[in-house]
């Protein structure tokens, strides 16, 4: 393809990176403010769940911190990622063509996979454990919403 068919694909393509770390960002953000909410919670005396309410509660938290620790892994996972598309680009720039490039290649699609699920799984325990939280308050505060 010639470079200006190719401009467009490119664009777009690094906007799609950015929106992805703004994505991972803002759900890590989230997870550990409602882990920090429900934290504060607990430490609240007028604060006393039922039976059932404290297990729905623990699922809350205990989804909220692994989307919190699969938040972190997935920043981590991209900074990799980074590194080594950085290597290939430098190696390609110099004309570099060699079985490291292969492999560098190929690491960094097994990355981006892993950045995706993770990606993916944080979402789903933050939505999750989001979902819980609301139920709980829901429940609790029942008296004074409805």
């Amino acid at each position: 393809m010639t470079d200006q068919k190719m401009e467009p694909f490119l664009r777009w393509q690094g906007r799609s990176l950015e929106y992805l770390s703004y994505a991972i960002n803002l759900f890590l953000g989230l997870s550990i403010a409602a882990t920090g909410f429900e934290m504060s919670l607990l430490k609240d005396p007028k604060f006393i769940l039922v039976d059932w309410q404290k297990c729905i509660f623990f699922i809350s938290i205990l989804s909220l911190i692994i989307a919190s620790g699969l938040g972190i892994t997935c920043v981590l996972n991209r900074i990799k990622d980074f590194r080594d598309t950085t290597s290939i680009a430098r190696k390609k720039s110099k004309d570099e063509y060699d079985d490291e490039l292969n492999e560098l290649r190929e690491i960094v699609g097994i990355i981006g996979s892993r950045t995706r699920t993770l990606f993916s799984w944080q979402v789903w325990l933050f939505g999750i454990g989001a979902f819980l939280l609301v139920l709980v308050m829901v429940v609790f505060y029942s008296d004074k919403l409805f």
